[in-house]
């Protein structure tokens, strides 16, 4: 059994594969206190690989499939401390986070690559796949995780959310708010969902506090230099 530091939660896990436990090695503890203990079993990891071989027509290997059971647990335990995973490429910018969330294909990991090139040293990846977001301190703050997504791009980091940018793909880049209720909409499409009714009302109700106090925006956007500024002065007021 190891003990997990992930978004000021301890979280212990007995895995069956070694692999498991590299694949989450980057937010290991020292602590020997936890507040949640996940044992995957086999039905749990046989779920998640008939899930995969159904949605991507890949049941994935032994161990991712132990790892997003993993995720699945924490994601019901969450939901009650005021928190969920959101499937979306986010970093870290004046110390301060943007969210780019889009459907898979879309160019999330794409976009927040060019503000890397475009900003440099200046920007850190918080996580490239699912992070999560929990409301806390009077604000929702998002937190790297081990999902990563393929390609491991993340820290062990967090930052307060300041805004979140749903991205589409348009032969212009032209940014602008868009109102609460779309915007839930869309958040749920790439949220993580709880498996009760009792959850997804929690989860509702964050949402649409989510939503009335940070700005939300739609990019559509080409893969230049250009979006980045675009919605860059849309964050930042800079119209000039």
């Amino acid at each position: 059994m190891y003990i997990y530091r992930i978004a000021e939660m301890n979280i212990a896990v007995k895995a069956r594969y070694e692999e498991t436990y590299r694949y989450m090695a980057d937010f290991l503890t020292d602590s020997e206190e936890y507040e949640l203990l996940i044992e995957p079993t086999d039905e749990m990891i046989r779920y998640e690989a008939e899930l995969g071989e159904e949605i991507h027509g890949d049941s994935g290997s032994p161990y991712i499939c132990e790892a997003v059971a993993i995720l699945r647990e924490i994601c019901d335990y969450i939901i009650d401390k005021s928190g969920f995973f959101l499937h979306c490429s986010c970093l870290k910018y004046k110390e301060e986070a943007i969210i780019f969330t889009a459907p898979s294909g879309t160019g999330k990991s794409t976009h927040a690559a060019l503000w890397r090139r475009h900003f440099g040293d200046e920007v850190t990846m918080i996580n490239d796949d699912k992070p999560l977001v929990r409301e806390k301190y009077g604000r929702f703050i998002i937190y790297g995780t081990p999902w990563n997504g393929k390609h491991g791009i993340g820290e062990n980091t967090c930052a307060p959310v300041r805004a979140i940018v749903f991205l589409s793909q348009a032969p212009e880049n032209h940014a602008a708010p868009i109102n609460p209720v779309e915007a839930i909409t869309l958040l749920l499409q790439q949220t993580v969902l709880p498996s009760d009714k009792a959850h997804l009302s929690k989860l509702l109700d964050m949402l649409g506090r989510m939503v009335e106090t940070i700005p939300m925006i739609r990019l559509g956007c080409t893969i230049s230099d250009e979006a980045v500024t675009t919605v860059y002065r849309e964050i930042y007021d800079d119209h000039q």
